[in-house]
């Protein structure tokens, strides 16, 4: 076997996760802006002035799934620290898309739960994450079973690969 195949195979991977991953940069600015729209709609109704950032929404996507839900626990489900998730809730509070909470045997902690309009833009949100999720699913239709585990078992190796030398961009700073 001609090993120039083999090392082309692996450069048109790479070129072909680069590809990826900045189409899910351009696909997660798009539902960031298909959400702004709506969000506009609602911060005229609540007179608020509000600019989400695509972690906010899905810290509050977080909120609608697990309500009542702590700082602390959303800090964890979404592996971010508490004060971003402070910083987060501050501004859902503010513009009404979020209210708080205290459960009856602990009247010291704060929880959080979705207003109606949270709740509209949590539903917008998971309408555009199930409607990616149908057409991937429909698209993986066209492989075999052996070649969806192959590529089940490569995207599980790249993972745990993109995870141990996560940090690793602060070494070439130095």
């Amino acid at each position: 076997m001609d090993r120039r195949q083999p090392d082309h195979a692996k450069h048109m991977i790479l070129e072909g996760l680069t590809d990826i991953f900045h189409e899910q940069e351009r696909c997660q600015e798009d539902i960031r802006a298909s959400l702004a729209g709506r969000m506009d709609e609602l911060r005229e109704e609540n007179g608020k002035k509000l600019q989400l950032t695509l972690t906010e929404i899905h810290i509050l996507s977080c909120i609608g799934d697990h309500e009542p839900i702590n700082v602390t626990s959303i800090a964890e489900k979404m592996k971010t620290t508490k004060p971003t998730v402070s910083r987060s809730c501050a501004k859902f509070l503010e513009a009404g898309f979020l209210r708080r909470t205290r459960l009856s045997d602990n009247k010291k902690e704060v929880y959080f739960r979705l207003t109606p309009a949270g709740k509209e833009l949590h539903s917008l949100h998971h309408k555009y994450h199930e409607m990616i999720k149908k057409r991937l699913l429909a698209f993986l239709d066209r492989y075999t079973d052996e070649e969806l585990l192959f590529a089940e078992r490569l995207f599980r190796d790249l993972s745990a690969n993109w995870r141990s030398v996560n940090g690793g961009g602060e070494q070439l700073l130095k």
